[in-house]
């Protein structure tokens, strides 16, 4: 299965899916689907030619492809040692290589329940780390609490759980996640 999933660089060809993915109630859930955050999708794909006030666009949105088809969002930011990020992350940076926060996404409602989140959440770490960043050896990706589906996908990926923290910024500021790291 793993050898049927692709992943791009979000597209102005992609666009239009993942702003559908985003207004699709199972993914509003869990993920931010404020202007400001589709304008940081915009300004990706065009190339970031101006700046960004969404977390000083920081991030990268990739696009996951099964059997050619979009059906997921990947979005990746390199986290450093002096961000502002909470504790928890900062004792868990990688000591040696580099460190990718991951949120991810299955948009598309056919694939849901079909088996593919963790194959592709191994398949995105194993291309990040081949083709975009060879130093990537620590993933980390922070489900909400009180995403028990999302919590049991990522172990399946290969994901350990380290503990938990609340976000002190962005839409999600105040909620309860997990942190969750995959280290090659």
């Amino acid at each position: 299965m793993k050898n049927l999933i692709q992943f791009q660089k979000a597209s102005s060809t992609h666009q239009e899916t993942i702003f559908s993915w985003l207004a699709s109630p199972h993914v509003r859930e869990f993920w931010d689907n404020s202007p400001e955050h589709k304008t940081d999708i915009k300004l990706f794909i065009s190339g970031r030619k101006q700046p960004s006030n969404y977390f000083d666009g920081i991030f990268s949105y990739w696009v996951g492809l099964f059997h050619k088809e979009p059906y997921s969002l990947v979005m990746t930011s390199t986290v450093y040692a002096d961000d502002s990020c909470p504790e928890l992350w900062r004792q868990n940076l990688s000591l040696q290589g580099t460190t990718i926060s991951i949120d991810f996404c299955i948009g598309t409602l056919n694939y849901l329940g079909k088996g593919l989140a963790a194959p592709t959440l191994e398949a995105f770490v194993k291309f990040f780390n081949e083709t975009v960043d060879p130093k990537a050896d620590t993933f980390f990706i922070d489900p909400n609490k009180d995403n028990l589906r999302a919590t049991h996908v990522y172990e399946k990926a290969g994901f350990k759980l380290i503990g938990s923290f609340a976000a002190e910024q962005g839409f999600f500021i105040g909620k309860e996640s997990f942190l969750m790291i995959k280290k090659l």
